[in-house]
């Protein structure tokens, strides 16, 4: 008997007492006394707080409620594309040449990669320096793109909603210069406005109707427009004398004309003769390797890509997604992919992504559906990649000058009427936990809402049980 009175009190020893359910009344405190700010009680509002170690709720308030996740998407394409790839992953671009290097000439020269986000300038300008490392001293055709690694059609899903030029709004391709962007400069010079391109290139047309007037004031207004299959910038305005320059960057709309023409401008630059001009076809099979390069590994362009919320970046991994070894890759691949593991992860049915950066509508996720998709990658082997791709609360990214604490990592989303932060923080009490804060239906630009977004994560952070 006293044997197994012994056994008995060793068993209750050994048997941990059942944690008595975390005290989340200073957290509801901190987040409902934002919810009471006029804008936002007049806004639509989920949230969704969760337990990273054990997935358990912490706080919720229309959790299961579908809404625009703006660039909050971007935490579904980088998860997926991390499970998919792995962040070591990378792409190669070859550069090559059509005919023999005899005398230093050759018949062309080709540019084909399978869709490197990260591709350069300064990487094009390494393309040419190395040519005339190997001897190339003239090009008799043409500076010719093969960018079929791609299915057709440069614009991401969605994107025709708007007509809109800047450069969170550029194409996509196979082969892709700068993220399909040009850098316009205008600035006042001795025989008038002038204005400047970067990286420089022939594609571009420049139409400069600008006038240069006395003083320091900057009236100046840069459109890019479509003219073809090429771009013009359009330059209209007046240009003080002693005013600053004027520095924009704008979208580009064939993105493999675009390299082909920056190709051909810097290799000229480095002094190999072109007698061709730029264009895009299919690379023969009979050409031969000048240089091969990889990209950098997937982790360096999805920190690219959340902590500066590009656009160009999740629009190019999204179809890289689709990437089939019998067909270029396509949307409907793609979205294969994401769905397959979206149920890995354990998301719920219901969300809808139509592309993979979240700019203007036609994504759609709950709160709950993207804080399951936080924890799952907490617990992922990809888990840290995928939470250093998040900006730092005061430090870097997109939340560079946001928040006070530095126990927050995040993802921010904006448009018109739409507001997100979803990421990682540490409680007071050290406890990690995953965060989704959305705003939907503002009565005011979304963007004007980030401090009371910002209050409610502060609260977060200062929680203690």
């Amino acid at each position: 008997m006293r044997k197994l009175t012994t056994i008995f009190l060793l068993l209750a020893l050994a048997t941990p007492a059942l944690a008595a359910p975390p005290n989340t009344a200073k957290l509801r405190k901190g987040i409902e006394a934002v919810l009471a700010v006029d804008e936002v009680a007049h806004s639509k509002v989920g949230i969704y707080v969760a337990d990273v170690r054990t997935g358990e709720e912490l706080y919720s308030l229309n959790a299961d409620e579908l809404f625009n996740p703006a660039s909050n998407t971007k935490l579904v394409t980088s998860a997926t594309a991390l499970d998919h790839f792995g962040p070591s992953f990378t792409w190669t671009t070859r550069l090559s040449y059509e005919g023999k290097l005899q005398s230093g000439g050759v018949d062309a020269i080709w540019l084909k990669s399978d869709g490197d986000p990260f591709l350069v300038y300064e990487d094009v300008m390494r393309f040419a320096l190395a040519a005339k490392r190997e001897g190339l001293r003239e090009v008799k055709g043409d500076v010719i793109v093969d960018d079929t690694s791609f299915a057709p059609g440069y614009m991401p899903p969605g994107y025709d909603q708007k007509d809109e030029d800047a450069s969170y709004r550029a194409p996509i391709g196979a082969v892709s210069v700068n993220f399909n962007a040009i850098a316009v400069t205008v600035k006042a010079g001795k025989d008038g406005v002038e204005v400047e391109l970067y990286p420089p290139n022939d594609y571009i047309i420049v139409k400069n109707s600008a006038k240069l007037t006395k003083g320091k004031r900057q009236r100046i207004s840069v459109r890019s427009v479509t003219d073809g299959d090429r771009t013009r910038i359009e330059v209209t305005g007046t240009l003080g004398a002693d005013a600053s320059a004027l520095e924009v960057r704008k979208r580009i709309d064939h993105p493999g004309l675009y390299a082909a023409s920056v190709l051909r401008q810097a290799m000229v630059d480095v002094g190999i003769k072109i007698n061709g001009t730029f264009k895009v076809g299919v690379r023969p099979d009979k050409t031969t390797t000048l240089m091969v390069e990889s990209s950098e590994p997937l982790a360096w362009s999805i920190s690219g890509m959340n902590k500066w919320s590009n656009n160009f970046i999740a629009e190019q991994l999204f179809r890289l997604l689709g990437a089939a070894d019998d067909a270029p890759a396509n949307n409907e691949k793609a979205h294969e992919v994401i769905e397959a593991t979206m149920k890995k992860l354990g998301v719920a049915d219901g969300w809808k992504i139509m592309n993979g950066s979240g700019l203007y509508d036609g994504n759609l996720f709950s709160p709950r559906q993207l804080g399951t998709l936080l924890v799952a990658m907490a617990e992922h082997r990809f888990g840290p990649e995928f939470e250093a791709s998040l900006s730092i609360a005061g430090s870097d990214g997109t939340l560079a000058g946001r928040l006070k604490t530095k126990d927050l990592r995040g993802k921010t989303g904006t448009l018109n009427s739409v507001s997100a932060l979803s990421g990682y923080a540490t409680t007071a009490s050290g406890r990690h936990v995953s965060y989704v804060i959305l705003f939907n239906d503002t009565p005011v630009r979304a963007w004007t809402l980030r401090d009371e977004q910002d209050k409610m994560a502060q609260a977060i952070t200062d929680w203690s049980e």
